[in-house]
């Protein structure tokens, strides 16, 4: 039987196979990932990036958050070796309750092993899976709502974060590239003066490159002005065009500093 979107409260379990809409967007995103790097993936794409950004100690701090984490813990993985307090956001409570159920250790959750292992690769297998795994539900603090069009994005009042990350979420919070500028405008006044800024997604697969006349014009450019209007320095684009999954995709992973 097909599930249902749960509209309200999602169900604590899935006993018979009706999962809820966060489980099913792991399974078709992140369920064919193999914990390597032998082919072209926005996983590896995303985690070799961000696991060399915090390396490089360019951003460094205590708190760090992650708007638009949905149900996925793999852009906790890095950041939570190097920030011990981290919030995570979502707009959907269903994601939040995914997130939360990982968080919790309950026994019905999507395996995130293979990214595990991946991280683990990453950092030269000084750490096991298990340490990173109880690394990240020791650093996350708090997984609260959220919403990028708003000029407060977050509904809790919180100071300023040392680096504030967020991967393919923006750009499908967004249907215009004006709606995009605004959306990264206000996700800048979460990010304190000398902190900074990660995001990550695809130019090419989203609501605003899906209307032909937006997506020549929704790229690299117009991220790079936006943030410079936000008054961000030392802004690095990384772009990786792949197929991955069998669709075409514009890879991109920006990241900048508060002046």
């Amino acid at each position: 039987r097909s599930p249902k979107m749960a509209d309200t409260k999602p169900k604590p379990s899935a006993p018979d196979g009706d999962i809820s809409e966060a489980r099913k967007m792991l399974n078709m995103f992140f369920g064919n990932f193999d914990g390597t790097d032998n082919k072209d993936c926005f996983q590896v794409f995303v985690m070799k990036n961000l696991h060399e950004t915090f390396q490089s100690g360019v951003f460094q701090g205590q708190r760090l958050l992650d708007v638009g984490t949905g149900p996925s813990i793999m852009g906790l993985l890095s950041a939570s070796r190097y920030f011990p307090e981290i919030t995570c956001s979502d707009s959907s409570q269903v994601n939040r309750d995914e997130l939360q159920k990982w968080l919790d250790g309950a026994p019905d959750v999507f395996d995130w092993t293979p990214y595990l292992q991946y991280a683990s690769k990453l950092e030269g297998s000084s750490s096991t899976t298990d340490d990173i795994a109880s690394r990240v539900r020791t650093a996350v603090k708090a997984v609260i709502p959220c919403d990028v069009t708003q000029s407060s994005p977050l509904t809790s009042r919180l100071d300023p974060f040392d680096v504030v990350t967020s991967f393919f979420h923006v750009e499908f919070a967004c249907t215009t590239p004006d709606q995009y500028c605004a959306a990264v405008g206000n996700m800048t006044s979460l990010v304190k003066h000398g902190g900074g800024l990660i995001i990550s997604g695809d130019f090419r697969n989203n609501p605003i490159a899906g209307k032909q006349n937006f997506s020549a014009t929704f790229n690299g450019d117009i991220l790079r002005e936006t943030l410079v209007g936000h008054n961000f320095i030392d802004i690095d684009v990384k772009l990786a065009s792949m197929v991955d999954q069998g669709v075409p995709c514009d890879f991109f992973y920006i990241s900048a500093t508060k002046n």
